[in-house]
């Protein structure tokens, strides 16, 4: 994942780490009836790699069963990040206890460990990101802040 933009001054370490701190991702996928589909979720970033989780039954897990091709977007319209990519199933949350633990750590505010993989097994998947292109810019300098990544170079 070491790839680089066309410039070759950006990897997916950058792209990773402006991930990481974000409370909230959007994230889009396609239905049955190659519909988009826009959901909100929560993840982290471990080792590099971004994780999500969810329940097999929601409608977004459903979709990336069929197709695993997603789009991962920060919530933020002046910071942006978005990774295109696919989604790869890893089983169950506690199968990969350095992800339920890094959710933990991050999501602390009050009440949301009800929404954990830790305290409510409901969540029975867990996701990682096989990412291959992302654009990023910043809405105060869109047009000398672009960039552009890809696992293809």
């Amino acid at each position: 994942m070491m790839a680089t933009d066309a410039e070759g001054d950006m990897d997916w370490a950058e792209i990773a780490t402006r991930l990481a701190p974000a409370r909230n991702y959007w994230l889009g996928t396609t239905t049955a009836s190659r519909a988009p589909h826009v959901a909100p979720v929560w993840g982290v970033v471990v080792d590099g790699q971004f994780y999500m989780y969810s329940e097999r039954r929601t409608a977004k897990a459903e979709n990336i069963v069929r197709d695993p091709r997603i789009v991962v977007h920060l919530e933020s319209a002046e910071h942006v990040v978005i990774v295109y990519g696919r989604m790869i199933d890893m089983g169950r949350p506690m199968d990969v206890p350095a992800v339920v633990s890094a959710l933990k750590v991050k999501y602390d505010a009050p009440g949301d460990d009800q929404y954990l993989p830790s305290a409510d097994e409901d969540f029975d998947v867990l996701y990682l990101l096989q990412p291959e292109r992302a654009l990023l810019w910043e809405l105060l300098d869109y047009n000398g802040s672009q960039r552009r990544w890809s696992s293809s170079h």
